[in-house]
């Protein structure tokens, strides 16, 4: 007697990037070859916006909305530092001063206090939560908690590196 075999919906494929052929030059080719990369990546964020701001308005549910403008802004906030850095190659470049840092110095190490207890808030919730579409999202607060202090401890790593005695 044959098994009835289940059938198992597959994951749809989605398409891989093309990946762009760049040779290893160095200098003002391959600085414009950057441009052009974050300007095509900019437009994609544009894309991006459009189509999720649609997805959002034509659902009432409230998980594809909250969904839908989390992408949103993460593609607003894409496109902002995009620009910082093609500006910092066009117009000003990015400077960063020892005392920049240190007349801020003791409320970074605040900030950066705070964003560990959302972490240990985040997983203290993440574990009292069975749901999943409410394990999802505190699963992405997590996660999004967890770049911001990875965030800070690079601006910390930064800092020692520029000035060792702060």
């Amino acid at each position: 007697m044959a098994k009835a075999q289940s059938k198992i919906a597959k994951k749809p494929k989605l398409k891989k990037a093309k990946k762009r052929r760049t040779s290893r030059k160095k200098g003002a080719e391959d600085m414009q070859a950057l441009l052009e990369t974050l300007e095509e990546w900019q437009q994609l964020e544009k894309d991006t916006i459009s189509i999720t701001r649609k997805i959002a308005g034509k659902t009432d549910n409230p998980l594809i909305q909250t969904l839908m403008k989390i992408i949103q802004n993460d593609s607003k906030m894409h496109y902002k530092v995009q620009k910082t850095i093609i500006d910092s190659f066009t117009e000003e470049a990015i400077t960063l001063r020892p005392e920049e840092l240190g007349d801020m110095w003791e409320m970074m190490e605040q900030h950066a206090e705070m964003e560990r207890a959302t972490i240990q808030k985040a997983e203290e919730a993440l574990q009292n939560c069975r749901l999943f579409p409410q394990r999802q999202l505190l699963m992405y607060l997590l996660e999004d908690e967890r770049k911001h202090d990875k965030i800070l401890t690079q601006l910390a790593n930064f800092k020692r590196k520029i000035y060792p005695y702060m």
